[in-house]
């Protein structure tokens, strides 16, 4: 999921500092391994999301997955601890075993040694925090059927032996036909 949609600056890539790798922002047309990234869609506390393309001449290119993608980079900086990045590990690690409607499909991941990533399905739709942030809050049927769709979401990630363990409105997305990822 990802809270609301933060504009990004643009700046240069992943450097190393005393050691300890700092992330700054990609600027749209950098590539990095077979992806182009096209513009920063979210820049958040613990990660900067980017939509992607398959750059031309990639041989993966050829491999359309067929749906919009985006690339997750954990945002570390030097005062971050190793939670940061065991975090993103064990995240990458479940992202590729996961299926079903309520999680976006898995694409790539990057090396951990290197530069840290995650491609997955752009999944489209509103968070559920914009729903609640919204002037005119939803009626109680509504509120109800999101209520019932977020507990559907979880159980099907429990099914698979995972628990969300940041599930909060910010993390969840409802797509336009009311399914949440």
């Amino acid at each position: 999921g990802g809270g609301g949609h933060t504009a990004c600056r643009p700046s240069a890539i992943f450097c190393r500092q005393i050691g300890i790798r700092t992330m700054k922002l990609l600027e749209a047309g950098a590539q990095l391994d077979g992806f182009t990234i096209d513009t920063c869609i979210h820049h958040g506390s613990m990660a900067h999301i980017y939509s992607v393309h398959y750059t031309e001449g990639n041989t993966n290119s050829s491999i359309n997955p067929g749906f919009p993608m985006v690339m997750k980079i954990p945002r570390m900086t030097a005062g971050d601890g190793a939670e940061t990045i065991i975090s993103f590990e064990v995240e990458q690690q479940i992202m590729q075993e996961l299926t079903g409607t309520h999680v976006p499909r898995f694409v790539a991941a990057g090396d951990l040694e290197n530069i840290p990533y995650l491609v997955m399905e752009h999944v489209s739709g509103q968070t559920l925090q914009d729903w609640l942030d919204a002037p005119q809050l939803p009626d109680v049927q509504e509120l109800t059927r999101l209520g019932a769709a977020v507990a559907l979401a979880a159980h099907s990630l429990h099914l698979q032996n995972t628990v969300h363990l940041d599930l909060k409105p910010a993390n969840i997305i409802v797509r336009s036909n009311g399914s949440v990822v």
